[in-house]
């Protein structure tokens, strides 16, 4: 017996007529959705002009697709019953306070964004983004148009066209601890986010080992595409393993990998809400924040694919046939792809403001939820769920609606889902109060395209910098409207050329959107920054400007960096740049120190022009034991000081101290010595017998140099202490990575070799065959006898691998262990040869 629902009305039987026809099915259920018995949006604008001829009425795309049953469109068309409004408005006024007014200050609930990091087409890094987007940069690559076959036998071209990362593929792998072997075993896309997490949490003035609280991170990334060709790659190399796949690609580990490398103890959690991605990692790093379940939280989202692939497309797809995204306007006929990475920093407002930071705007309020059925098909948008998700995140902020004046939409560029996505914004904003001027509205997508799982970021850091900066970006290739979109129901106008934003009366506020296939939805309240707190005048005192990078040659880049920095932004204070340096970065091996007066002074200086003033080591170690050297009449106010400035001495010598006592304190390599007031000590020191190059002596006759001799040396430093007056975070260059290629590219499968595990060459002895394993394995030119495997980026699964591999080459039974035991080549053959020599004798 049929359960088929056959059309009853006369409007139900022509829609069904239409449906059959356009579908090019025999019937229909009053009751399917247009979608899922074979529809697209393009059929359905068919659809529309038919029922325009036969039933006199020309409803609007996001009508039909809000009611995608015959039924429903049919009691639709007919005026059977009121089309019912996707929220209480009622309700909804009621929950949103009537003033936009933000003089009361910070809430408890307001959380500001202190770091933003990024990394997409023709950007690499915030400040390069954000002036494309002031200039209009169309940053889509496009290539030589292609064709594919059309209906009756004809074909069809279109301009192939992504928004595209240069060189994505490079990467400091040095810088992590990953050995060349391991780089190459990660996905792009887990790289770049790496490396952007550090730029970001630097540019909030952090270092992680520094920060007293806990740090989180919440992120996302696409569907990895490197997979493929590690599998391909996995045929000819029987050393890379499934695991080494799964942990290098997945996104289940992209959060943890940046928890790892950066040493965060906070919540490490992967989110996934396809397009919406990045968005939702922003609302849960909030909630994090308040929920006190971290102190610091990091939020973002990566979409990078290698081999680098354009969207094809296809009659009834998503994707532009003319290579241009172009958001809201009518000739706006699909998406583009994109490439990209952003990452963000939040803290709790009122600890932000306490602590000095640098404020680039305040997250007052955010929300995400889902479509449910309530649409026209799995991947099709809804406009019920993204009212509420609008609705929701305005009353978190207490926030009217009519007080925010931007809002940077999803906009995809697509001919339906902009108007469906604008009736639901039109829903959402309905407040009823005047507006002075048009909520002006944009779209990045235009700019980079659609960045995947980093599009909610994208369209996050664009907003924050607008509402830094007091400026909104054009949004790109609008000349006329969509006329499925009803500008005239809403408070809304597209934004064309950079425009000044300084709305009377009200501070710059903002909504962003993001949209998942799938039906996620999420939206975020942004706020303009909070005016710093008054200092007193500008200080005119010395400064000690410290940095340390990784290599010698990105110490000088950072050099170089800082000063056209200086250069470029003349207002930053030069106490600010110095605890900025001082207190929020991550300290490495290759230091350098300058004692400066002012900014002039500092250029001079970092310019190389007074090149002794510039001092520089790698004899960084942690854990030096500190002595110091006093007269013998020795000013306890002065030891004091020095241990409140950081130092713990386990000795004090005065000029009496006989040579036994130097003896003692000299046995304990590389120690240093503070001397507060008595050369002549420390020229016994370095006269005596003990003294080694490694022993330090320090003058503390400049006080500042002092500390930048003792910070040299790899002592800590309480900077906190070396400041009299408030001192604020301030934005400053990133770290400059050193990077190298590292990809392995797909191509033909070859067969693996008849044997996984050759004999090694007869002319290698033990140690040359546990030298080929160690480079092997590590993915290193050459390794140095002495040097411990864990030193040179070996952890335990790769133990594992080296110690099966020896025992295949050699005759020996080797445990996970013998590596913790025996770590460099030197002592892992010496273990070896012992273990041949007992068997042998075992045997003999």
């Amino acid at each position: 017996m049929s359960t088929r629902q056959p059309p009853v009305t006369p409007t139900e039987r022509i829609l069904a007529e239409i449906w059959c026809d356009v579908l090019e099915l025999d019937e229909v259920d009053v009751l399917d959705n247009f979608f899922e018995a074979g529809g697209y949006s393009m059929l359905m604008q068919l659809v529309r002009e038919r029922i325009a001829q036969r039933v006199g009425i020309r409803p609007t795309l996001p009508e039909l697709f809000i009611h995608s049953t015959i039924r429903s469109c049919a009691a639709f068309l007919d005026g059977s019953r009121e089309e019912r409004e996707p929220v209480s408005l009622s309700q909804e006024r009621a929950a949103v306070p009537d003033s936009g007014d933000s003089g009361a200050g910070p809430r408890e609930t307001d959380i500001a964004v202190i770091g933003l990091a990024c990394r997409f087409p023709d950007a690499v890094n915030a400040d390069e983004f954000w002036s494309n987007l002031v200039s209009g940069v169309d940053s889509v690559s496009r290539f030589s148009p292609k064709s594919i076959p059309g209906p009756g036998g004809s074909t069809r071209q279109y301009v192939p066209a992504g928004g595209l990362l240069q060189a994505p593929e490079w990467f400091d792998a040095s810088y992590f601890g990953y050995t060349p072997r391991e780089a190459l075993l990660i996905d792009p896309q887990h790289r770049v986010l790496l490396e952007c997490a550090v730029e970001a949490i630097e540019g909030a003035g952090y270092d992680p080992d520094r920060f007293p609280g806990l740090i989180g991170i919440y992120a996302g990334c696409s569907l990895s595409t490197y997979t493929e060709a590690l599998r391909a790659r996995q045929q000819e190399d029987g050393t890379i393993t499934s695991w080494d796949i799964l942990t290098g690609t997945t996104s289940d580990y992209l959060a943890s990998r940046v928890a790892y490398k950066l040493g965060l103890r906070g919540p490490a959690a992967n989110v996934q809400a396809a397009c919406a991605t990045s968005l939702y990692a922003v609302h849960f790093a909030a909630r994090a924040l308040l929920a006190g379940e971290c102190d610091l939280a990091l939020a973002g989202g990566s979409s990078v694919r290698l081999p680098a692939m354009l969207d094809n497309y296809r009659v009834g797809g998503i994707t532009s046939p003319t290579g241009t995204c172009r958001p809201f306007d009518a000739a706006a006929d699909g998406v583009i792809g994109g490439q990209g990475c952003g990452i963000t920093v939040l803290k709790r407002l009122s600890e932000a403001i306490a602590d000095g930071d640098h404020i680039h705007a305040v997250l007052r309020g955010s929300a995400v939820n889902n479509d449910g059925r309530d649409r026209a098909g799995f991947t099709a948008p809804g406009v019920r769920g993204q009212v509420e998700v609008v609705r929701a995140a305005q009353s978190a902020a207490g926030v009217a609606p009519s007080s925010v004046t931007y809002v940077e939409a999803h906009g995809t560029g697509t001919r339906v889902g902009d108007p469906i996505e604008v009736a639901g914004l039109n829903h959402a904003f309905a407040d009823g109060k005047p507006r002075e001027q048009p909520c002006l509205l944009g779209s990045v997508k235009g700019n980079i395209g659609h960045t995947d799982a980093a599009a909610g970021i994208a369209g996050f850091i664009k907003t924050v910098l607008a509402v830094e900066h007091g400026v909104i970006p054009p949004s790109l290739h609008y000349s006329e409207p969509n006329p499925d979109i009803d500008f005239a129901a809403g408070p809304f106008a597209v934004v064309t050329e950079p425009t000044p934003w300084a709305p009377a009366g009200l501070p710059r506020r903002a909504g962003v959107t993001a949209r998942g296939l799938g039906g996620g939805n999420a939206h975020v309240v942004l706020e303009q920054p909070p005016a710093p707190r008054p200092r007193a005048g500008t200080t005119r005192g010395d400064q000690v400007l410290v940095l340390s990078a990784h290599t010698p040659a990105a110490l000088d880049e950072l050099t170089a960096r800082l000063a056209g920095r200086l250069a470029d932004r003349p207002e930053l204070e030069l106490r600010d740049v110095a605890w900025t340096l001082q207190a929020g970065r991550r300290q490495h091996t290759y230091r350098r120190y300058a004692v400066v007066r002012d900014r002039a002074d500092a250029l001079r200086v970092l310019g190389g022009d007074a090149p002794q003033r510039l001092v520089t080591g790698d004899h960084a170690r942690d854990g030096r034991a500190v002595a110091l050297l006093v007269p013998e009449t020795a000013d306890a106010e002065v030891v004091r000081h020095w241990k409140a400035l950081g130092l713990d001495p386990d000795l004090t010598l005065d000029p009496d101290c006989g040579d036994a006592e130097l003896a003692a304190a000299l046995d304990t390599p590389g120690r240093l010595f503070l001397h507060t007031g008595d050369s002549g000590l420390a020229a016994r020191l370095r006269k005596h017998p003990k003294w080694t190059p490694e022993h330090l002596v320090v003058t503390a006759t400049d006080p500042l140099a002092a500390l930048g001799e003792l910070w040299l040396a790899g002592l800590p430093v309480n900077w906190a202490a070396a400041h009299s007056e408030p001192v604020r975070r301030v934005p400053l260059p990133g770290y400059p990575f050193q990077r190298q290629r590292f990809l392995v590219e797909a191509g033909p499968a070859t067969p693996p070799p008849a044997s996984a595990s050759p004999a090694p060459d007869a002319g290698l002895d033990t140690e040359q065959t546990v030298s080929m394993v160690f480079t092997e394995l590590l993915g290193l030119p050459d390794v140095d006898p002495g040097d411990s495997f864990f030193d040179l980026g070996g952890d335990s699964l790769v133990a594992t691998l080296l110690v099966a591999r020896l025992g295949e080459l050699l005759p020996v039974e080797l445990e996970e262990r013998s590596m913790y035991l025996a770590p460099s080549v030197r002592e892992l053959t010496a273990l070896i040869e012992e273990r041949m020599r007992d068997s042998a004798v075992r045997h003999g």
